[in-house]
């Protein structure tokens, strides 16, 4: 973003004068004290008289810029350049998030569009900006894929390099429920988003399920489950039915 202020920042008891820049993904500050925010790390900003203040899950930092410079810093932050492009919003978008806690994209999002349902997905949702971090929360994507309007997109937000979440377990879920991944983005330094959508012949369709394999009886039963038993043993043919009925049973 390439813009910098000579001010002074506090911190707790701390203050110091110098240089703060706001750089691409980062807030950096040049002083007695050095100090590297990086935006993925910001729970909260705001703009508290003269001051930008800027608060993490460990510290608040208040930058002495001016209302002025405040109010452009503040927007810089909130606002990931080129990522709404990439992920196509606009202010006419109609957006659900569902367990994404990325606070400078969420308070971006809220300037951008004010069509937006946050924990919740409405039927016919255009966009859909699901969180996954673990394979449990792949589980929800069936739910998600039903709440979606048929030329809606639906996008997965999974963290970058994870040992317990990769790019194949996001794919995989998302071909099991009738999707097809049609983009990958980079959503931050940490997180990457999957879009997905629903495949042109199947729009307006029920999700495709897989079959279910059902077997013809062998023949009369006498004498009840225990002498078909005795009958599977003592034949081969009985045999090979029952190694099917158990693969139909894995299968289902």
């Amino acid at each position: 973003m390439g813009l910098e202020a000579h001010c002074t920042v506090r911190i707790g008891r701390k203050s110091a004068s110098g240089n703060a820049l706001l750089e691409a993904e980062a807030l950096v500050f040049r002083g007695d004290f050095r100090l590297l925010i990086p935006f993925d790390e910001i729970k909260d900003v705001a703009i508290e008289g003269e001051e930008l203040v800027v608060r993490t899950d460990e510290q608040e930092a208040r930058l002495e810029l001016g209302a002025a410079v405040a109010e452009r810093w503040l927007r810089k932050i909130r606002e990931p350049k080129g990522l709404f492009e990439k992920l196509e919003l606009g202010p006419q978008s109609r957006v659900a998030v569902v367990d994404v806690h990325d606070a400078p994209f969420l308070a971006a999002l809220r300037e951008l569009t004010s069509n937006i349902a946050e924990g919740r997905v409405p039927q016919g949702a255009q966009a859909i900006f699901f969180g996954a971090d673990g394979l449990d929360a792949l589980r929800k994507i069936p739910l998600l894929r039903a709440r979606m309007a048929d030329s809606g997109a639906l996008w997965i937000i999974r963290p970058k390099g994870s040992k317990t979440i990769s790019e194949a377990d996001v794919l995989e879920t998302l071909r099991g429920a009738g999707l097809v991944d049609t983009k990958v983005v980079a959503f931050s330094r940490t997180h990457t988003a999957h879009k997905s959508v629903i495949p042109v012949e199947l729009r307006g369709k029920a999700v495709p399920r897989r079959p279910i394999v059902s077997l013809p009886p062998d023949g009369p039963f006498e004498g009840g489950t225990k002498k078909k038993i005795v009958a599977a043993r003592g034949s081969d043919e009985p045999r090979k039915v029952a190694k099917k009925s158990g693969a139909a049973r894995k299968r289902g």
